[in-house]
């Protein structure tokens, strides 16, 4: 009789370890591949919640390449801005070539570009140029820019600048067409071919389109037109959307360094 119930006992332990544990938790860390199928398909939180787990978990052990796969998800999936950042930081300088480490300098030029920091920004596409020139993250970052406008927002307005434009209606304030501060930028390039190809289609629309470099820029910047003011550049920029193109006002064409031009100064009854 005892030893029947000591049998009895020894089949109802080995049963325990059969039933599921409370929750639904699984003892096994969800996959790479698994928890980003679970944020593309928009299960966000649930990816957030596998990614934890396969972090604490699975992460002393990884392969390098699975490192670098886990900051990925991290950086895209954290609602943390800041954290996404350090993320995206440590793929460029820890796994330089790797194959998330593009996807992650165009994932930094964006966010430089929404903070409106123009050096990072700059920085980040030049990096993404230079290091992976034939990867196709680069020619969606391009397109990105062309589609974006290619700029970042113009500086705030400070007395010193709301004083220069109050002079601006005054008749003896008459700039030099070369030395007019705003311009209408149609796209920012690294590949000098795309720059081109949109110089060519301005200037068949009879647009007075120039190629220029800018200071601490590797990128070529297709633009058109030069005005005193950022009313006039802001009704040309209407104008020239409306020919089809991206257009946004800047105001730093006195740094210009010119490439290429086919200017030509407008008679009075064409507006610039």
């Amino acid at each position: 009789m005892i030893g029947r119930l000591h049998g009895i006992g020894l089949l109802v332990l080995a049963m325990s370890f059969l039933v599921p544990l409370p929750g639904g938790a699984q003892t096994d860390a969800a996959t790479l591949p698994e928890i980003e199928e679970l944020a593309r398909n928009g299960r966000s939180d649930e990816a957030r919640a596998a990614l934890l787990g396969w972090w604490e978990e699975s992460r002393v052990l990884a392969s390098r390449e699975e490192r670098q796969f886990a900051l990925w998800l991290r950086g895209r999936l954290t609602v943390d801005p800041s954290q996404a950042v350090r993320d995206f930081r440590r793929l460029v300088v820890e796994y330089p070539g790797g194959p998330f480490t593009a996807r992650a300098l165009y994932r930094l030029a964006q966010e430089a570009y929404e903070r409106g920091a123009t050096a990072d920004f700059e920085r980040h596409m030049a990096s993404l140029s230079r290091d992976y020139p034939g990867s196709s993250v680069l020619a969606e970052a391009e397109a990105w820019v062309s589609g974006t406008q290619g700029v970042l927002a113009l500086p705030p307005v400070t007395p010193s600048t709301a004083s220069e434009r109050s002079n601006e209606n005054q008749d003896d304030a008459v700039t030099p067409v070369d030395a007019a501060p705003y311009s209408v930028q149609l796209g920012a390039f690294s590949n000098e071919g795309r720059a081109s190809a949109l110089f060519d289609r301005a200037r068949a629309a009879d647009l007075n389109v120039r190629l220029v470099r800018m200071p601490q820029s590797n990128l070529i910047h297709v633009r058109a037109g030069r005005f005193e003011t950022s009313m006039e550049a802001t009704e040309f920029s209407r104008r020239v959307s409306e020919l089809g193109f991206a257009a946004a006002v800047v105001r730093d064409a006195r740094d210009e360094e010119l490439v290429r031009s086919n200017f030509r100064v407008p008679s009075n009854d064409q507006a610039h």
